[in-house]
């Protein structure tokens, strides 16, 4: 079967990425200007070669499923320009990420018609879930903490945007984003997302479980010695 791509890791530091990949079951990468700028060396200056050279580094250290990454600019054409060099990186895995506003749209539309994958992100809104449809964006992005902390959020957004993504049969996808806690991985992808993107240490505790630990203990304390392995 294909490697899957529920899990994502949310992260700009190569060593996060390195150590996601070494789980085993870890399918993606999720990125942005903040965790990329966060990911540089100390002394190093964000200039937009620095960035996209190390978004390259990302990925060919990723798990093998998509990378996401998004421009460095709120300037509709620069930031065209941008996802344009980010997409030539690994044209196969790359998904650009545009923030869901008006402005941006027209990029994604462009980039499109070029044949770029594309996502809308910082999603909130149905509508917004409705134009990444129209716009044949291939994932959305919606900030599952973000909205859930909101005075104006909804804690069954992801099920709002799936709702009316499958209501126009929509091949977009929903990867939700800013994941804290493995309640709200569990309860997005319960909710309709098809991926969750989260932070390492979220990640770290998935496979984790006190009374697989405490049968863990139990086996070495029932077995003398070293496990029994091959008699070869």
């Amino acid at each position: 079967m294909p490697f899957a791509d529920a899990l994502m890791l949310d992260s700009g530091r190569l060593s996060d990425v390195e150590a996601a990949r070494a789980l085993g079951f870890v399918g993606g990468l999720t990125t942005n200007p903040t965790l990329t700028i966060a990911g540089l060396a100390p002394d190093a200056a964000p200039t937009e070669d620095r960035l996209i050279a190390h978004v390259a580094e990302l990925a060919a250290a990723s798990p093998p499923g998509p990378v996401f990454a998004q421009p460095f600019t709120s300037e509709p054409e620069r930031a065209e320009e941008q996802a344009r060099a980010l997409g030539a990186i690994a044209p196969d895995r790359m998904v650009i990420k545009l923030v869901a506003t008006n402005e941006f749209a027209g990029v994604a539309s462009r980039l499109r018609d070029d044949g770029f994958a594309c996502a809308l992100t910082g999603v909130f809104s149905a509508g917004q879930a409705l134009c990444a449809h129209q716009l044949g964006c291939a994932w959305i992005i919606p900030y599952v903490d973000r909205a859930a902390r909101a005075a104006t959020g909804r804690d069954d957004m992801v099920a709002a945007l799936a709702r009316v993504l499958a209501s126009v049969d929509s091949s977009t996808r929903i990867v939700a984003a800013s994941v804290k806690t493995l309640d709200q991985v569990v309860r997005s992808l319960e909710d309709g997302a098809d991926a969750v993107s989260v932070p390492l240490g979220v990640l770290e505790q998935l496979c984790e479980h006190p009374l697989s630990r405490a049968a863990l203990t139990a086996f070495d304390d029932a077995v003398p010695g070293p496990w029994v392995g091959s008699e070869h």
